[in-house]
């Protein structure tokens, strides 16, 4: 819970100057740990992911597998090669994206059919839903239509 306070600070700082939702450092943690839904936004970051390897700031994991329940989706990261799978698009939609880096996300943007979509990847403790299974990472994707949300891992 320390360490979910100190990240809070810590964002807090670097964004000074700017209003953020969610910069009280004295404002009580979250009672559990992020899980997945079907639409909504992204869960909040809690926590770097368990073994340390955080794929941010220059530390870039080759891919990313993320993945979400209700409706069910996945989206496999090679480079800036992204395949879309869903039961109505077997066997998946290849997306062309650009990568982006940032302090506090991972970021894959591009436009497919002629509309925007995104999908970022945040350090963070999540579950799945349906089996249990813990991830170290949040997964949002947006295509302009709707907004799923689910976790994600580091794919070497």
């Amino acid at each position: 819970m320390n360490h979910l306070r100190s990240l809070t600070v810590l964002l807090c700082g670097l964004a000074a100057g700017a209003v953020l939702p969610g910069c009280d450092p004295d404002a009580p943690a979250p009672a559990s740990s992020s899980t997945e839904s079907g639409t909504g936004n992204a869960p909040p970051v809690s926590a770097a992911p368990a073994g340390g390897d955080v794929a941010l700031d220059g530390d870039q994991a080759a891919g990313f597998h993320a993945r979400g329940n209700e409706p069910f989706w996945s989206v496999e990261v090679t480079g800036d090669k992204l395949l879309y799978n869903t039961p109505d698009t077997q066997p998946g939609v290849e997306l062309a994206a650009t990568r982006t880096d940032t302090a506090t996300d991972v970021e894959f943007r591009g436009v497919h059919g002629g509309k925007d979509f995104v999908l970022i990847i945040t350090p963070g403790q999540c579950e799945d839903s349906m089996s249990g299974q813990a991830y170290d990472y949040t997964a949002t994707f947006s295509d302009g239509e709707r907004q799923l949300t689910g976790c994600a891992s580091a794919e070497d």
